[in-house]
């Protein structure tokens, strides 16, 4: 009860996690080592989140292995005694085994039914260190934590929609000015370069007017998709600010590096184009280049800086960047 009654409180990931981590090392006190993975969908596959470890050893499973697999393929919890006298595992490919010489484990699924969200295992180097009753206290903690991962996930995919856009997944141009106005605070402080740009897609309607707004749609795709790949690291931000206009923020980014990545964009989506009904259809973006603080102080200032070179590179012929 009162593990449930502090989690309900909980809303954020991490914070769940950790809250995890620190009740089953008080509930487990014979523990050596708890392991928290987290279980992405899409990869199948576990990675390591968490981990807690009482004694001098290194934790190696970054992602799961055989104890953890078998717990997602049963959705039940497990109870191995001793690792050397199971017949379900080789304890020779048993990481714990071979690196900490664990010996005896439980282990149970964070799981609502079919869906799972992750594995929590409790080790020690002793054999018979654990009974049903902690496999069972092990899964309530696990299936209380599930629903308030599960409640957390939709919180957060709510929030995601009100500052992303539908269709690239980009931030909105709202939540893109409140972040970016973070960025030139913090870089102010670190007295850093921040790079902006602002990119268009040329002849946008000619697009849409030839082949139709699924394409137009198709062609946005392709350019959040390209300026993922090369802009979508920690820290940047990328947002659509109108219907084929998209702007950038890059931290810690000089003028050299920013007029290379404007430049590596342009290169890319005059390359790539997409196949429509056997045709190639090609487009080119304008581009505007600044960095902050050179001669921008304020948010606003900064975007009309930006916005002003970008209709500089249409005006002067399309497909080219013009920076200050």
């Amino acid at each position: 009860f009162s593990v449930s009654e502090n989690l309900i409180e909980l809303i954020d990931y991490e914070e769940i996690f950790d809250f995890l981590l620190i009740t089953l090392g008080d509930l487990f006190p014979q523990a050596d080592s708890i392991l928290l993975f987290n279980f992405n969908k899409e990869k199948d596959s576990l990675s390591l989140l968490r981990s807690l470890k009482r004694k001098d050893s290194v934790i190696k499973e970054k992602i799961g292995e055989d104890l953890d697999k078998w717990v997602l393929r049963q959705n039940q919890s497990l109870l191995v005694e001793d690792i050397t006298k199971d017949f379900r595992f080789d304890y020779s490919r048993i990481t714990a085994y071979r690196s900490r010489g664990v010996t005896s484990v439980v282990v149970s699924p964070l799981s609502i039914g079919h869906r799972f969200l992750g594995v929590a295992r409790v080790e020690c180097k002793e054999p018979l260190s654990f009974s049903l009753d902690d496999s069972r206290i092990l899964r309530n903690v696990c299936d209380l934590g599930a629903v308030v991962l599960e409640r957390a996930s939709l919180i957060r995919g709510a929030q995601d929609l009100a500052i992303r856009d539908s269709l690239t997944s980009f931030f909105v141009k709202d939540y893109f000015f409140e972040r970016l106005s973070e960025e030139m605070k913090r870089a102010r402080v670190k007295e850093s370069k921040l790079g902006v740009i602002m990119l268009d897609i040329d002849d946008f309607k000619k697009i849409n007017d030839t082949y139709g707004h699924i394409v137009g749609d198709f062609t946005l795709k392709k350019l959040a998709k390209i300026l993922r790949t090369i802009v979508g690291t920690a820290g940047n931000l990328i947002s659509r600010f109108g219907g084929e206009e998209f702007i950038i923020s890059l931290v810690e980014c000089d003028k050299d590096k920013l007029l290379s990545i404007a430049e590596k964009i342009r290169s890319q989506v005059q390359e790539a184009g997409l196949a429509f009904r056997r045709r190639k259809i090609n487009f080119t973006v304008s581009l505007g280049a600044v960095i902050y603080p050179d001669g921008a102080e304020e948010v606003l200032e900064l975007i009309d800086k930006v916005d002003k070179l970008m209709y500089k590179a249409k005006k002067q012929g399309k497909n080219q960047v013009c920076s200050s």
